[in-house]
């Protein structure tokens, strides 16, 4: 009986200690992780460290691991994946705990052993006080898009592989819908972040994999978008911030009755796009009328907030493509005036208001601000902080605008060596508004054109029937434009495509306003049906220079009567020039010269023998011997040098692209200060130079100085400034820097080195290289996924991965003609490129015809390797109906995107046709051998690509060593006496009007390109 008791007793502590293992805190871990209360639930035993075991493991059992560990509460009970060498003998087998349990040995605990355990029954404990903090999608255009994240206490884990059902749980947790879009790439369960079944509540429930790693290899990035998605876009407009409002739901886009955008929403929306405040919101499709869904959910906007996403929703309208809403957004506006349409300028400034400085601001650039703003044209530019002085810092751009340009940003803007603006004197406008205002379009100046009128708001035409010169003096009078030299009709200014809004306007020429007159309000006649009512008013008198290196030089132009032509040097001399210079607000006269020093004009010779003082407001209130005399051809048109004529040069390098950095003004080179030169700057500097996109600083001991430096504190703008002439810095001074402190710099381009490291590609003539701005994919599965690489500057390059996202991916599939995208990949997914990095932080926002339209850091100036090489995945979808996801909506034209032309018909076409005739030949051929006569045919076929334009900015001189004042069309250095400069070069006769082409890019697949370029795409202009 002993014995037995003796060997019960034995048993019972043999089981217990199998049962409880021997040890107190330290032998329960998490591990895998760098913090101690996320991971792997590990447990020692024998002391070997072996897995838990469980096929069901819940937040209960979790949080007693937390509890146990001091780590607060559990927030995630997943499994996990070991890799191969990972997997060890697991010791605890099935354990069940309430949740209550200090310890997981208060728990029910199975059996300690160390049999097979499934790989996918690993578990892992999440808690409170680790890392893992939250979920998110970051890089979208909302909230519910973009490339999903677990943001941690040390950092951020990229998700990488994700399939439809991880994408499913990730967009349930958000609380953003079902998931819509997701990556389809099948990496295997060792490449994956994580495994889901798609039916857990949280991804912390998911299987998760690869040691939790943070940070991920980028090789399978794409963007999830979740049905919750919402962004806005603006199409058809004559800008990127005006157009008909499309509002995209899930993946599907659609438009927004115009009764169902208040001005609230329409705030949001340019806020989200980054237009600044909403202008007008124009409804009847002003814009044209959209295609596919219209969506009957209206928003209810508070107009505080930064997305259209965050807005609250509720039933809207239903109607048709013709009521289609429209949307003006402006980054100007004029404040602390009566109305919307009078005031103080202000324009946004990397995100805050700030006023805009009123010198040389007039009434051609207050007509362009008015029109842009929907305020009718401009009246007045009161001085003098008429409508106050604010408390921003006053902005220094200065525009040169002709009053016709539809946006003030497409003005000529200037900034460097601007003065420092007086505190109080910014610009000002004063707007006639909408009822009843005019405008004149199409003409050459803010005071000529076709006559157009508002009426309850809506712009129509005024037509020609009855129009005489008694009415074109009420519009000019109206316009504040003097009086009227002419009354026209069209042909002359061309017809409109508004709707008719007057006709038959019978005036007796003292009304003040148009409508006082009799006249007919006939919307009857269609559009186009009849000519126009015109007028020059004898206000659109203006004054250019045309042909020189700069806007303050070159040939005089003078328009008058609504035709441009030139001034003969009859009696030409300085104060005539001063007169010319003072009102373009290009400073003092430095040079009056004649015998077209800068090329013959054309048409009319206005005027000669001139005989200004030179304090006249304008050249046409000088005494003048006539106009267009007999005896003056246009060998002999006046030019004029100004002291605000700039010049950009590098000079005592060993080639053209590297030297000391001088710059031409007020008649003198000068040095530049390297203070506060960046990147920017320099990028653009060595661009406007034709000396690549790229440049950089050097330290020269000694500077062989010109005795004036005249820059510092040169500030470029990233993605607003194009050349110098617009970048912010200190005023004008001829001691600007201090000994030492002049820019020595040397440009990537006509570098031997640079050329042979940029991997720039050795063509043998223009037409055996690419166009400039062709786009292909390289290293996909196809011709409709892979890295994306660019044409330009003579070599192929890639794009980095910065800021890329589904948006950037839709241009370029769009561009490619392979349907929407689906995936935008980064980090070298399809392997890394060579040669340069031409573009990073690119920021499209979907709807640009072309990825050279998008915003971006300026070429070759990133900070990305190959590892970061952009890719895309696009649908090759040409002509599919998208599902909508299930919210309100009505039909309208199906949706379908555009069919593009497959790549591959091209050069499949040619080559039957080829082989065909190559047929053809040797038939002929044969037949005249057969008859003995001796038959030599010769044929060669030329292909090449269209050669493309290439402009030249002669005011910018790269100099070598030598510095000489050469001639007058190329340099503007003075000499001492004025008879002793070399004959000048004649140019070019150049058009009436300074012209701004849209050019295009053709593709050539013939054997002259590249043998990789079939797959190369042109961007759509």
């Amino acid at each position: 009986m002993k014995a037995a008791l003796w060997v019960l007793g034995l048993g019972t502590l043999l089981l217990t200690l199998r049962a409880v293992p021997v040890g107190g805190p330290r032998d329960l871990r998490l591990a895998y992780r760098h913090s101690p209360c996320d991971g792997v639930v590990l447990v020692l035993h024998d002391g070997q460290w072996g897995h838990v075991c469980n096929q069901e493991w819940t937040l209960a059992e979790a949080s007693v691991v937390c509890r146990q560990l001091g780590c607060g509460h559990a927030v995630g009970a997943p499994k996990y994946v070991p890799l191969p060498g990972e997997m060890v003998r697991p010791w605890l087998h099935n354990v069940s705990c309430s949740g209550d349990e200090p310890s997981l040995w208060e728990c029910s605990l199975g059996a300690w052993t160390q049999t097979e355990c499934p790989h996918e029954w690993v578990v892992v404990a999440l808690c409170a006080n680790g890392t893992f903090r939250e979920i998110r999608l970051v890089k979208g255009r909302s909230p519910c898009s973009g490339l999903p994240e677990i943001r941690n206490a040390n950092g951020v884990d990229r998700l990488c592989g994700l399939h439809e059902e991880e994408a499913t749980v990730f967009c349930r947790e958000l609380g953003c819908g079902p998931a819509l879009q997701a990556p389809r790439q099948d990496v295997g369960v060792v490449g994956k972040y994580m495994t889901c079944r798609g039916t857990e509540p949280t991804i912390r429930n998911c299987r998760l994999n690869n040691r939790l790693r943070r940070g991920c290899d980028f090789q399978h990035d794409a963007e999830v978008v979740c049905s919750g998605h919402m962004e806005a876009r603006l199409e058809g407009g004559e800008h990127p911030c005006a157009g008909r409002l499309e509002v995209r739901r899930g993946l599907t886009w659609g438009t927004v009755c115009d009764a169902d955008l208040d001005r609230a929403t329409a705030h949001v929306v340019c806020r989200e796009l980054r237009c600044g405040s909403a202008v007008s919101t124009p409804g009847g499709a002003h814009f044209g009328q959209g295609s596919g869904l219209v969506w009957t959910e209206a928003f209810r906007c508070a107009g505080n907030e930064s997305l259209l996403f965050h807005c609250p929703r509720g039933p809207g309208r239903q109607c048709g493509h013709h009521q289609d809403a429209g949307l003006r957004c402006s980054e100007f506006q004029l404040v602390n005036g009566s109305s919307s349409c009078e005031g103080r300028v202000e324009l946004q400034v990397q995100g805050a208001r700030a006023p805009l400085c009123a010198a040389h601001w007039d009434l051609a650039d207050a007509t362009v601000l008015c029109h842009q703003l929907n305020c009718g044209s401009a009246v007045a530019t009161p001085r003098g902080g008429h409508f106050g002085v604010g408390d921003a810092p006053i902005w220094p751009d200065v525009f040169h605008c002709v009053g016709t340009e539809p946006y003030l940003w497409n003005c000529p803007v200037t900034t460097l060596g601007a003065r420092v603006c007086a505190p109080g004197n910014a610009a000002t406008a004063v707007c006639s508004g909408l009822p009843h205002a005019l405008r004149l379009r199409d003409g050459q100046s803010r005071c000529d054109g076709r006559v157009e009128v508002s009426l309850n708001g809506v712009w129509g035409r005024v037509l020609d029937d009855a129009w005489d010169l008694r009415g074109a003096r009420v519009v000019c009078r109206q316009l504040g434009c003097g009086q009227a030299d002419r009354a026209y009709d069209a042909p002359a200014p061309g017809r409109g495509a508004l709707p008719v809004g007057l006709s038959r306007a019978r005036c007796l020429g003292t009304e003040t306003r148009l409508t006082q007159c009799n006249v007919s309000a006939s919307p009857l006649v269609p559009a186009g049906a009849t000519r126009d009512a015109g007028v020059v008013c004898s206000g659109s008198r203006r004054v250019r220079l045309v042909a020189g290196p700069h806007r303050c030089a070159g040939r005089v132009e003078v328009l008058h009567g609504g035709d441009w032509g030139t001034v003969c040097d009859d009696g030409w001399d300085l104060r005539d020039a001063q007169v010319v210079c003072r009102q373009l607000g290009c400073g003092r006269a430095l040079r009056a010269l004649g015998a077209a020093p800068f090329g013959a004009g054309a048409g009319r010779i206005w005027m000669a023998e001139l005989g200004c003082r030179g304090h006249e407001s304008a050249l046409w209130r000088c005494p003048s011997g006539g106009r267009g005399p007999r005896d003056c051809g246009h060998k002999e048109d006046a030019g004029v040098v100004c002291s605000g004529s700039v010049a950009l040069r590098l000079r005592g390098g060993t080639h053209q692209c590297a030297g000391w950095l001088d710059v031409f003004y007020n008649g003198t080179w000068g040095a530049v200060c390297s203070n506060a030169l960046k990147d920017i700057s320099l990028s653009i500097i060595c661009k406007q130079l034709g000396c690549g996109e790229q440049g950089w600083l050097e330290n020269r001991p000694v500077h062989t100085g010109l005795g004036t430096s005249w820059l510092d504190n040169i500030e470029c703008r990233k993605l607003r400034n194009s050349t110098l002439w617009q970048c912010p810095s200190a005023p004008w001074h001829p001691r600007s820097c201090a000994h030492g402190e002049e820019a020595w710099v040397t440009c990537a381009g006509l570098s031997e080195k640079m050329t042979q490291d940029s991997g720039e590609t050795n063509c043998s003539s223009a037409h055996s290289c690419p166009g400039e701005g062709m786009l292909r994919v390289r290293g996909g599965k196809d011709s409709c996924s892979g890295r994306v690489e660019l044409w330009h500057a003579g070599s192929w390059g890639t794009v980095c991965d910065d800021s890329w996202d589904l948006a950037d991916a839709e241009v370029v599939c769009r561009q490619l003609g392979c349907g929407p995208a689906v995936g935008a990949l980064a980090g070298a997914a399809f392997g890394p490129g060579s040669g340069p990095v031409w573009l990073d932080e690119v920021g499209c926002r979907g709807s640009e015809a072309s990825l050279w339209n998008c915003p971006a850091e300026p070429w070759g100036l990133g900070d990305c390797g190959h590892k970061e090489d952009a890719g895309v995945h696009c649908s090759r979808d040409r002509g599919t109906t998208v599902r909508p996801p299930a919210l309100g909506w009505t039909s309208g034209a199906p949706l379908t995107p555009p069919t593009a032309l497959k790549a591959g018909n091209l050069p499949m076409t040619f080559c039957l046709v080829l082989a065909t005739l190559l047929v053809i030949v040797s038939l002929v051929l044969g037949v005249q051998w057969f008859r003995g006569r001796r038959v030599c045919q010769g044929s060669r076929m030329l292909g090449s690509l269209p050669s493309e334009g290439v402009y030249e900015d002669i005011g910018v001189v790269p100099m070598g060593e030598k510095d000489e004042g050469p001639r007058v069309s190329l340099n503007l250095a003075l000499e001492e006496e004025y008879d002793d400069a070399g004959e000048p070069e004649q140019g070019p006769e150049e058009e009436d009007a300074p012209l701004n082409p849209a050019g295009g890019v053709s593709c050539s697949l013939g054997p002259q390109a590249p043998a990789e370029t079939e797959e190369a795409a042109c961007p759509r202009t």
